[in-house]
């Protein structure tokens, strides 16, 4: 058989357009009651271009600086790690949802009726969860960094680094209303006790509790005119995040012993109180040395005329 020219060129086009993308790879943790682990200095500990599931009461642990990295390609999962009808243990470690098309960290979802409870997925100081950031080319909007999608699906923050993907206008990147979510629920539950969150917080029909000395700060108190959440949490990390989703599924959780000391306010001196009453300190001391001179003559005075 004769080849062409044209078709050996065709086929090393394909061939390369075929390696010039890493290949990704599904990960699946599915034994029920079985509890896997990804820790630093194991066989496998950093998991790059990795779809990772976990269903069917099964338990993924993270920990020991392990990292996993989605793909940079919506065609494998939308979210590094999915979490269905299982459980996942955030203790140290990181997660980054897919570049380019502004791929999800984490989703934490349960179906219906499941034979395994919950999904839930808990988050400790170790870890930073980033959602994937956007390419004008790909996508316009930044990933979220932890979503959870059903109701009976819980995540819990006690920590972490969680930062939402970065959006992309026509113009230029990082515009923040083309950026993911720090968190986003659509149904279920997320506390929040500590960590470090750039990012808004997102609730469609979830609910979410933040436990700490932390206040809602009303839309028309902020220059940008969205309601946020301030204060600090209760692991001592300051949190200043949006919030958008309607107020009453939102709970705070008031913790006064992480408030900060009010600031220490000096006694006020009685140079501070004739300056802020406008009288010269000069002055003062002049009527107190007349007073003086009062006190002394008057005296004197009444018993020279009883004398006479």
């Amino acid at each position: 058989m004769k080849v062409t020219s044209s078709l050996l060129l065709l086929l090393f086009l394909v061939a390369t357009a075929s390696t010039s993308r890493t290949a990704a790879i599904r990960l699946y943790f599915n034994d029920s009651g079985t509890i896997h682990t990804l820790q630093q200095n194991s066989s496998h500990s950093h998991y790059t271009a990795h779809n990772i599931f976990v269903s069917n009461g099964s338990t993924l642990q993270l920990t020991n600086g392990a990292s996993i990295t989605a793909p940079a390609s919506v065609d494998d999962g939308e979210s590094a790690v999915r979490i269905d009808d299982a459980t996942f243990i955030g203790v140290n470690g990181t997660i980054i949802g897919g570049a380019n098309f502004g791929g999800i960290g984490v989703t934490i979802s349960s179906s219906r009726d499941n034979p395994y409870g919950s999904s839930n997925a808990s988050f400790g100081a170790g870890m930073a969860v980033y959602g994937g950031d956007a390419a004008r080319s790909e996508t316009t909007q930044g990933g979220d960094a932890v979503q959870v999608i059903q109701s009976g699906s819980r995540a819990t923050f006690d920590g972490g680094t969680i930062v939402a993907g970065r959006g992309c206008s026509r113009e230029v990147c990082g515009v923040s209303n083309t950026n993911g979510n720090a968190i986003k629920v659509v149904m279920g539950e997320v506390i929040v006790k500590g960590g470090m969150f750039d990012g808004d917080f997102y609730n469609l029909q979830g609910s979410i509790a933040v436990y700490g000395c932390v206040a809602i700060i009303d839309e028309e108190e902020e220059e940008d005119g969205q309601r946020r959440i301030k204060g600090v949490l209760s692991d001592g990390n300051v949190i200043d995040v949006a919030y958008v989703g309607k107020e009453k599924q939102l709970e705070i959780v008031y913790d006064e012993s992480v408030c900060p000391p009010p600031a220490a306010v000096a006694a006020p001196t009685i140079a501070d109180a004739e300056t802020s009453s406008g009288v010269e300190l000069d002055s003062v001391r002049r009527s107190n040395n007349s007073l003086l001179v009062l006190l002394v003559l008057v005296p004197i005075a009444v018993s020279l005329a009883i004398g006479e």
